[in-house]
This record gives C-alpha cells, sequence and structure tokens, in this order.
C-alpha cells in the first residue's frame, strides 16, 4: 500500500510494535500486540499504549490521523507474517463503531490486500471470504 504511514518499533519476536502518533493531540505512544490465542490463531489488539505494557483500546485519541495510523498498523502485518509463517491473524474492533471503521479501510484497500493476502470475515457463526458492503463483525487474515 502506498499510503502514509509512521515508523515503528518491533519487539525481536515481532509481536509488539509501537509507533508514535503525531497531531494537535500531541504525540501519542501507539501499540499493536499480537497475541497468541491457540495453534496458529492470533489476535491483533491496537490502542494507545499503557504504561504496564498493554493498550488502551477503547480510548477515543483524535488526533488528526486516523488513515496514517490506521496504514501503520496495517503494515505491521507484513512483517508479522514474515517472522510468523503459516498463522492467521483475527482482529476486531472493540465497539461497533470502530470494527465499522476497520471494515471501511478494509474495503478501500481490498485490491492491494488481495495481491498478498486471504481475507476473511465472520457471520452469523460462520466464516466467509470478505465481500464489500457487509456489517461483519470480525476479521481474519492469512498470507497467500
Amino acid at each position: 500500500m502506498a499510503v502514509e504511514r509512521y515508523e515503528t518499533r518491533v519487539t525481536e519476536d515481532v509481536l509488539v510494535f509501537e509507533f508514535v502518533s503525531i497531531g494537535p493531540k500531541g504525540e501519542i505512544l501507539k501499540r499493536v500486540i499480537y497475541q497468541h490465542v491457540e495453534d496458529d490463531l492470533y489476535n491483533l489488539a491496537f490502542g494507545d499504549a499503557t504504561s504496564d505494557g498493554f493498550i488502551n483500546d477503547e480510548i477515543v485519541t483524535n488526533n488528526n490521523d486516523t488513515s496514517k495510523v490506521l496504514a501503520t498498523v496495517a503494515m505491521t502485518i507484513f512483517d508479522f507474517f514474515t517472522a510468523h509463517e503459516g498463522t492467521i491473524v483475527l482482529a476486531k474492533g472493540s465497539t461497533h463503531s470502530r470494527t465499522r471503521l476497520y471494515r471501511r479501510y478494509l474495503t478501500q484497500f481490498l485490491t492491494q490486500i488481495n495481491q498478498d493476502f486471504v481475507l476473511f470475515s465472520e457471520l452469523y457463526g460462520e466464516i466467509k471470504r470478505f465481500q464489500k458492503n457487509m456489517d461483519y463483525p470480525s476479521f481474519s487474515i492469512t498470507k497467500k
């Protein structure tokens, strides 16, 4: 994706990424954590970094850089899959409106996403390929 994004720092195990959001609210440390769930499944958790090493995924920062932040989070997936081949990443917003926001960005970049990844969604308990204009509660992605 040829979109503007922030530079990230990543842990040696390629499970935690950090970057700084810069905007009218100042510099805000963001963190992306890939949490092992079971077998080859990881959950992508993302939000403002907390002092205890975790994230706050419910805070609304409003730093006027949503596109840049989401592009940065999306780019961590490339590094994650390079280090953790054969895995599946699950993502879901902490609220319905955030999930809707993520779905909108996934739809916008679906052609580019489909070049390297397979994007799935869960609807009514069934996992299907992601389709535009559907109200999905969660998403999963794997490398082709």
